[in-house]
């Protein structure tokens, strides 16, 4: 799939992903900034008006360079609404900053051209929350980067009981977040378009997902290091739908939660898809794996590590099943995989996983199990599937099917295969 389809398809979700819009009645006025420099270096946040307390009031447009300084305060700086960056304009955070957002409208936009670096230290992180009268999350909104500046950077930030929106961080530009914290949200997370980094980070206590990407080839460019999902309503990696370009490698690395497929994992085009060992995916209800004929599959587990398919909930023939298209059978793998609570009665007539008529993958160790399937595995031709260098198959599990483990359609024999039989017998019917 091209990038244009992406493109379409993200604009349609950038309100969607960050809350609120920079067109309220608030930003039509700029922010009280201090001019920038002549030579455009970033200024002190001095001139800002300041409440009783000494903290620094903002609200409106950024138009300029600006820095928010440590002013040793419990809370540095007063969010009232919405804030939106704006220009070419750049906001730097220096460490131990603490801003206050006062209610359900605060938020921070970086605009198109605009720039923001938040780069805390481990003993001097920089914290954004709530009002002090509201400790819960979803008191306030979050912050949106819509811009694609190299020099957008979060990094040792904390959003505490953020998130009233759909997501209390939305990086639907481009930006570094690494060693950042999300703690309780009133929805979900982090939303990520794209980003350069995305390490070290702890998301716990969301209401829903700790961390949702626009489609699986973000989430495998992308991947991610280190992070940590502790206590989320719904825990795991959330990716909406599903667009790849060709002659592209996407690899799903091993995370410490499940991949929740929306709509399933469909592959078409010609790409290559590798899955680590230990990988988890999480199939929607009624969602299916689809490989397509001209891409590259390679899903191969260890016997200690195996690749799980399973469904979002364990439930028998809860998601639709698998269906294997590949003709790339020199190089495509399906390797200690366990497939679990698939196989809905409708799905293929009844078969939990479909190898079709020129498929060819080398298909080893797995496991198929918690179906409501009538058969195993359907064979759409089994001399072609052996023509197509199926027959070192070994060692396939199948369980919990109400008829025949295998059913076999074309080749010299049809029909099923004895439950007790396995993939060798198969290699005996040409």
């Amino acid at each position: 799939m091209k990038k244009s389809h992406l493109i379409i398809a993200a604009s349609a979700l950038l309100l969607a992903s960050c809350g609120g819009s920079s067109n309220n009645n608030q930003a039509q006025n700029n922010a009280s900034t201090p001019e920038s420099n002549d030579n455009g270096n970033a200024t002190e946040q001095t001139s800002a008006p300041k409440n009783a307390d000494g903290q620094v009031v903002l609200s409106g447009t950024i138009d300029k360079n600006v820095t928010w300084k440590d002013l040793g305060l419990p809370v540095d700086y007063v969010v009232e609404g919405e804030i939106d960056l704006d220009g070419n304009s750049l906001v730097t955070v220096e460490p131990g900053v603490t801003i206050m957002f006062t209610g359900t409208d605060g938020r921070i936009i970086v605009g198109e051209n605009a720039g923001i670096k938040m780069q805390g230290t481990k003993d001097k992180p920089i914290v954004l929350t709530g009002p002090t009268n509201n400790p819960n999350p979803g008191s306030w909104d979050g912050v949106c980067i819509r811009s694609k500046r190299t020099d957008n950077a979060l990094e040792y930030v904390t959003f505490q009981n953020g998130g009233a929106g759909e997501h209390v961080l939305a990086i639907e530009g481009s930006a570094s977040v690494k060693n950042c914290t999300i703690d309780g949200t009133g929805n979900n997370g982090i939303f990520i378009f794209k980003t350069t980094a995305f390490e070290n980070n702890t998301i716990k206590n969301c209401k829903n997902y700790p961390v949702t990407y626009h489609t699986w080839s973000e989430c495998t460019t992308i991947g991610g290091k280190g992070n940590t999902f502790e206590n989320n309503g719904k825990n795991f990696i959330y990716i909406r739908t599903h667009y790849g370009d060709d002659n592209t490698t996407y690899t799903f690395t091993k995370e410490s939660i499940p991949y929740f497929c929306d709509e399933g994992l469909d592959f078409n085009g010609r790409i290559t898809i590798n899955i680590e060992p230990g990988a988890k995916f999480a199939i929607n209800r009624g969602g299916r794996v689809f490989v397509g004929a001209d891409v590259i599959f390679k899903a191969n587990g260890t016997a200690a590590d195996p690749i799980v398919f399973a469904g979002a909930e364990d439930k028998p023939g809860y998601w639709n099943g698998v269906d294997i298209q590949t003709t790339q059978n020199d190089e495509s793998s399906i390797t200690y995989c366990n497939f679990e609570n698939l196989g809905n009665k409708d799905f293929f007539d009844g078969c939990a996983f479909y190898i079709g008529y020129e498929a060819g993958f080398k298909f080893n160790n797995c496991n198929i199990s918690k179906t409501k399937a009538k058969y195993g595995i359907c064979i759409d031709n089994a001399g072609n599937y052996i023509d197509n260098g199926m027959a070192t198959t070994s060692a396939i599990n199948i369980s919990d099917v109400s008829d025949a483990k295998i059913f076999v359609n074309g080749g010299t024999q049809d029909g099923r295969i004895a439950d007790e039989a396995t993939f060798d017998d198969i290699t005996k019917i040409k």
